[in-house]
């Protein structure tokens, strides 16, 4: 099949892969950057443009029987200009597949400019996993009214739908509102666990106990059960205040939302860290030196857009800490950040350091935010020899309390 992928997204570059290398003649018409941290991108890029089944382009195939829209969720001008380029251009029995997560109501605009047959077909993937999300999905949702579109998907997923029909049909609503509540349910399980991570410190529980026995029950499931610091990036938070001004508004409905609670919870949780060192330091952080190893929302990702991170360099920054920061693959964004939101005074306190212990040397405190491989299993002497005070702030429960205590650390996780 010829088919155009339009992006510069991580989403349409994988989207544009692993079609090519099924076989497809792909167009992707963007650009390749932004893909060191999404694990065998760009030797899928590569393999396939080496092959010559993957061009990239400015310029879309005319002959394309079907044009793939993977933009970002915020880019609806170039989705209309695309859409009045498919008008004048593309073949017009050819057909539109939208993978973007517009604001609902957006695609109606950009068909009614194509005038083409279109389907809503959400990309689900979560960063530092869209290859193998892509070519091992959990469902593939398709909207559509059109039979032709159906069937066309259906063939297109053929080789990632093999051991068992993953494809669900529905109406174009239908998938659009499929995906603003998919990443609802998922931060509204986050931010329940951290409500419970609070009540669980107040009362002497475990929350990983607690969550190990949330999740043996098949109701429940043992998926995004983790407490933490809370979620960032792009998709949760700006698909949950999306999705909470669609609720209709009565002056019977006293209080705030379920959605709102969410996100007021999440915020909240961001400055867990700051609170507890606040409190460690007799409300007293000033010239305390903080170490933070983690900056990106999660792992595998260069991202820092509504990151823990960010929260807590400005909170930490604002009460004239010395912040020493590592991360394997955010640190260039984390230095765009602060350079437009720390003064210049509070941004000669910050370092980066690509050595993990060198983000140590000399810190009173010392903040793991992402669960990276590399910060599972610490060489606990370093760091015992490099920081000033033994403190660990463990925003993932990723380290056997028990076992810092041992080394005479101060240990701070979440809900235990």
């Amino acid at each position: 099949m010829k088919i155009n992928v339009f992006g510069s997204t991580i989403s349409a570059m994988v989207c544009a892969g692993c079609l090519a290398e099924t076989g497809n003649n792909v167009t992707l018409i963007g650009e390749l950057h932004g893909d060191e941290a999404e694990p065998g991108l760009s030797k899928l890029l590569d393999s396939q443009i080496s092959a010559k089944r993957l061009t990239v382009s400015d310029t879309l195939n005319s002959e394309a029987e079907t044009h793939i829209i993977a933009l970002g969720p915020d880019d609806c001008g170039e989705a209309k200009q695309i859409a009045t380029l498919l008008k004048r251009h593309a073949d017009p029995d050819s057909t539109i597949v939208v993978r973007s997560n517009f604001s609902i109501g957006i695609v109606d605009q950009i068909i009614d400019i194509a005038q083409l047959e279109y389907a809503i077909n959400p990309d689900f993937a979560s960063d530092g996993h869209q290859i193998a999300s892509f070519t091992r999905p959990d469902r593939i949702i398709i909207g559509t009214h059109s039979k032709k579109i159906k069937d066309q998907l259906r063939r297109l997923y053929t080789p990632f739908n093999r051991n068992k029909d993953v494809i669900v049909e529905m109406s174009p609503a239908s998938a659009e509102l499929t995906k603003y509540a998919t990443n609802a349910m998922l931060a509204t399980r986050i931010s329940l666990m951290n409500e419970m991570a609070s009540i669980a410190e107040n009362t002497g529980a475990d929350i990983e106990e607690v969550r190990l026995g949330l999740g043996a029950d098949k109701r429940i499931g043992r998926a995004y059960l983790y407490p933490g610091i809370g979620f960032g990036g792009d998709n949760f938070t700006r698909d949950l205040e999306r999705i909470q001004r669609l609720l209709p508004h009565s002056s019977d409905n006293a209080g705030q939302s379920l959605l709102k609670s969410v996100i007021t919870i999440n915020d909240n949780q961001k400055e867990l860290f700051f609170r507890k060192l606040w409190q460690h330091f007799d409300c007293n952080l000033e010239d305390k030196t903080i170490a933070i190893w983690g900056l990106g929302y999660k792992p595998n990702t260069t991202s820092v857009k509504s990151a823990a991170s960010v929260a807590l360099i400005n909170a930490f920054a604002h009460q004239g800490c010395q912040l020493q920061l590592h991360d394997p693959f955010a640190m260039q964004e984390s230095r765009k950040w602060i350079h437009k939101h720390l003064t210049p005074a509070e941004q000669r306190k910050v370092s980066f350091h690509e050595d993990m212990y060198a983000a140590a040397e000399g810190a009173d405190a010392l903040c793991v935010l992402i669960e990276y491989k590399a910060f599972w299993s610490p060489d606990i002497e370093t760091l015992s020899e490099k920081m000033r005070s033994k403190i660990i702030l463990d925003g993932r429960n990723l380290y056997n309390k028990p076992w810092l205590e041992d080394h005479e650390f101060t240990y701070y996780g979440v809900g235990r």
